[in-house]
């Protein structure tokens, strides 16, 4: 059985031979999500798990109609009634299969997502003219740094960064293991118009044991 150690196993001539233990360290799973192993899931398929959005929809209201223009599975969309799902692939795809967000515009109120890794600057700068409400996406908490995105954050301005003091337990769609991250995540929130300064808040919950609003219901 492989686990996040390796394996023995037994070969013709009874000898023992370990299985490569890197292909499930937790550096090999960061390095993965984070873009930088050759194990990377070339269409980012990493299911928001659903601690992270019903964290999310504890703390902000979107009320009206919701796009998840990179859903997947379903995995955030399942969460909103009604809620409008598309994706660029077409395998095993929640909502409308084959849909390229960043060539498709539709006026909605909300968008809600887990963007691909390497174009999370494009989907924020493109939902920002998609919506009259909200946009929020969950990035590597990484993403508050780099020149050309310092740019984005002066010409909108971020209205929360919603940190999770644990560690967010994203892997690979079919992947039922349980494993830690080494990666730290955050919802950022924009809201159309808004102008003033970024809020910092912390959401304790990182993992389907606890209350998705343990902290903010007492």
């Amino acid at each position: 059985m492989d686990d996040l150690h390796g394996s023995y196993s037994n070969g013709a001539g009874g000898n023992s031979t370990l299985v490569d233990p890197a292909v499930y360290t937790p550096l090999r799973t960061a390095q993965s999500i984070s873009g930088f192993s050759k194990t990377r899931e070339p269409m980012d398929n990493y299911p928001t798990p659903d601690i992270a959005t019903l964290s999310l929809m504890a703390r902000e209201d979107f009320a009206g109609v919701v796009w998840e223009p990179a859903c997947g599975s379903g995995a955030i969309a399942r969460h909103f009634p009604g809620c409008i799902a598309s994706d660029i692939r077409e395998n095993n795809i929640f909502g409308e299969v084959g849909v390229d967000f960043l060539n498709e515009t539709r006026k909605v109120n909300h968008i809600v997502t887990n963007p691909p890794y390497r174009l999370a600057q494009q989907f924020v700068e493109h939902a920002l003219n998609c919506v009259d409400g909200k946009v929020a996406m969950l990035c590597k908490l990484a993403f508050l740094e780099g020149k050309s995105r310092y740019s984005l954050f002066q010409r909108h301005p971020i209205k929360t960064v919603y940190v999770f003091s644990k560690r967010l337990p994203l892997t690979k769609e079919g992947d039922t293991r349980k494993q830690s991250s080494m990666i730290p995540f955050a919802w950022f929130v924009w809201e159309k118009g808004y102008t003033g300064k970024t809020s910092v808040e912390w959401i304790l919950a990182g993992d389907d044991s606890e209350s998705p609003c343990s902290d903010v219901c007492q």
